[in-house]
């Protein structure tokens, strides 16, 4: 065979993606760019509705929003294949792109992970080609018993997970391993239920680097329904405000003057310190992987934005960080706070305005 060379030029991102799947496959990037290549000359060409999708991300989010927050399907009830592969492209990217200490709320990814496990099966049970040796080495799997391997790794797998090993756990879905236009649009249905697209939304938003007057034109065009509120509790000395600036009354929040906005104000003796949505998602991601999971913090744990130092004995401070800001809290002053902002945002009306808040600014 004759080999010529050829010299091609590809984005950063892409060429790191290419070393990340060929040191999970133990081949080198040569081999895996030509497979690639190989397998995707023998296919049709990328259709216009996701050639349209990806060229004006920031548009199909706005389309998407109507469809999967707002319920706005204009009489079709399943997504089109290419939103939904644009869908998981997205979740796959606010992964990538995330801060590699912080912590993502484990529900979202467990929903990912059965989705793609859903599709694994279907696609053996109908004696379509699998692509058996990287499933299994990403996931770790033993066997080609698909479901039960799936279900072992759910029942096995850790809840406290970073956004690294979010972001490897999902490539088979983001990389095209599971071939859409092979199911029916029942079976689709059946996996991408809207309560599922609705917990992933947020994770589409995280993407969006959007400012603040873009974002509130966005909110003004989609006009959420956002409820006016407030919470306060305390741990030890401190104070924690929780405010919600929304809809007062029957009008939507865009509507009126106040775009939907949250703020979280720490009161301590000789201090008033406001922070807004960043800090408040990762602190209570933070705290509920504490709450479920605290073997799986380290003695300090550094994010983007909010630090934490558990104590180490009873008698001890823990030390919470807020950006530049950092307090002492008592063990047992922390321990309320841990449960305080846990178990508030379980049930309730802040419960649901935070869902819908995150669907409007991100969360992991």
């Amino acid at each position: 065979m004759m080999l010529s060379q050829l010299t091609l030029r590809f984005p950063k991102k892409l060429i790191e993606s290419l070393k990340n799947r060929a040191v999970t496959e133990k081949t080198s990037v040569n081999a895996l760019a030509e497979r690639f290549l190989d397998v995707s000359l023998q296919t049709s060409a990328p259709d216009d509705d996701w050639l349209q999708l990806t060229a004006r991300p920031d548009d199909a989010v706005r389309q998407l929003y109507r469809k999967v927050i707002l319920g706005e399907t204009f009489g079709r009830q399943a997504l089109r294949r290419a939103e939904l592969r644009f869908i998981t492209d997205l979740a796959h990217q606010a992964y990538r792109d995330a801060g590699a200490k912080e912590f993502i709320r484990w529900p979202v990814l467990e929903t990912l992970l059965n989705i793609s496990f859903e599709l694994l099966v279907w696609q053996a049970e109908q004696g379509l080609p699998v692509d058996g040796h990287y499933i299994k080495r990403t996931f770790e799997f033993d066997s080609e018993n698909w479901q039960e391997e799936a279900a072992q790794f759910m029942q096995g797998v850790s809840h406290a997970v970073d956004p690294a090993y979010a972001e490897f756990l999902l490539r088979p879905l983001a990389s095209g391993c599971f071939a859409l236009e092979e199911f029916p649009d029942d079976v689709l249905a059946r996996i991408f239920t809207p309560p599922r697209l609705q917990q992933v939304f947020p994770l589409l938003m995280r993407t969006r680097q959007w400012s603040y007057e873009q974002r509130k034109t966005f909110i003004r065009e989609v006009r959420p329904s956002v409820r006016e509120m407030s919470e306060t509790f305390t741990a030890g000395d401190l104070r924690f405000d929780i405010r919600i600036e929304g809809q007062r009354g029957d009008l939507p929040a865009a509507v009126g003057d106040e775009t939907p906005r949250l703020f979280l104000v720490l009161t301590g003796s000789n201090f008033v310190m406001p922070f807004g949505w960043a800090q408040f998602a990762e602190l209570y991601r933070l705290l509920t992987v504490y709450r479920t999971t605290p073997e799986a913090l380290r003695r300090f744990s550094e994010g983007t934005h909010i630090t934490l130092g558990l104590p180490g004995a009873a008698h001890q401070d823990a030390i919470l960080g807020f950006d530049a800001l950092r307090v002492f809290v008592p063990a047992e002053a922390f321990g309320e706070l841990v449960r305080e902002l846990t178990e508030r945002m379980e049930t309730g009306a802040l419960t649901n305005a935070v869902e819908a808040l995150r669907t409007l600014y991100g969360d992991l």
